[in-house]
């Protein structure tokens, strides 16, 4: 079973500083397209340090973000404060342990954790907290090129090298293997119609501050490292400035948001 606790600890402060922050047009979207308004509720679940719930908290009435790690939820909390963020609440929590019954909800987003859950388990609770017209927003980005060319590629390739042919996935527990697709998992729920919506960015990016995204993932992490950090960004530091000896980079790519809703 995955601990996603264990596995991202030590992370937060480097996912609240590093990760690229949504695009705002992405917002914009679910307003729209969801039919959003300023009495809606919102549910974002394995929310990180709420990258989701605090923008779309400015166009809802209020957002519960949901994660299973306690230092998650206190970087979140902080990051609120810090944007004058008064309508989220935070909840410590597997988003399979959900208790019901809730408030009916308009939108849950999920950005970048869904393979972590068990995604069938997950759609079932939310069939029973969001209303009738409710959707489920599935949120991934995806990377489609970078300069100087392959140097991401080359990156997770030398990652995998590090931790012996495979990423790290927590104590005790592998990194999932999903055999359908979120949309194969999404059209067998009871969010079966299903719209397809892309943003696209471009992100740049300086050595420094992509060591710190590192340190925001499951394979960067300080608590999953542990006595091995120094090598670890030594090693990927001489990899990086070898494909641009200047440290700056380049990353071009799309968020992929997959909204569910009952038919």
């Amino acid at each position: 079973m995955i601990v996603a606790s264990e596995l991202f600890r030590g992370a937060a402060p480097y996912y609240a500083r590093y990760r690229i922050p949504y695009p705002e047009d992405l917002f914009r979207s679910l307003v729209r397209v969801c039919s959003l308004t300023k009495k809606s509720r919102a549910l974002d679940l394995g929310a990180g340090t709420a990258q989701i719930g605090i923008p779309l908290a400015h166009s809802v009435a209020d957002v519960l973000s949901v994660d299973p790690s306690d230092e998650m939820i206190e970087e979140g909390r902080r990051m609120a404060e810090d944007a004058g963020v008064k309508n989220i609440a935070f909840l410590l929590s597997r988003s399979e342990d959900l208790s019901e019954p809730m408030s009916p909800l308009d939108i849950a987003t999920i950005a970048s954790s869904f393979l972590w859950m068990d995604r069938e388990t997950v759609l079932a609770k939310l069939a029973q907290v969001l209303k009738s017209d409710g959707c489920v927003a599935i949120i991934y980005r995806e990377r489609d090129g970078a300069e100087p060319e392959e140097w991401y590629n080359a990156m997770m390739s030398d990652i995998k090298e590090f931790w012996g042919g495979r990423l790290p996935a927590g104590p005790e527990a592998v990194r999932p293997v999903l055999m359908a697709s979120d949309r194969e998992v999404l059209r067998a729920s009871d969010f079966s119609e299903i719209t397809e919506l892309r943003h696209y960015y471009e992100h740049q990016w300086n050595i420094e501050d992509l060591l710190g995204y590192l340190n925001s993932t499951s394979a960067g992490a300080p608590g999953t490292l542990g006595d091995r950090r120094d090598d670890f960004t030594a090693r990927i530091r001489r990899l990086l400035l070898s494909y641009s000896p200047s440290g700056f980079f380049v990353e071009r790519g799309h968020i992929r948001t997959l909204l569910g809703y009952r038919p």
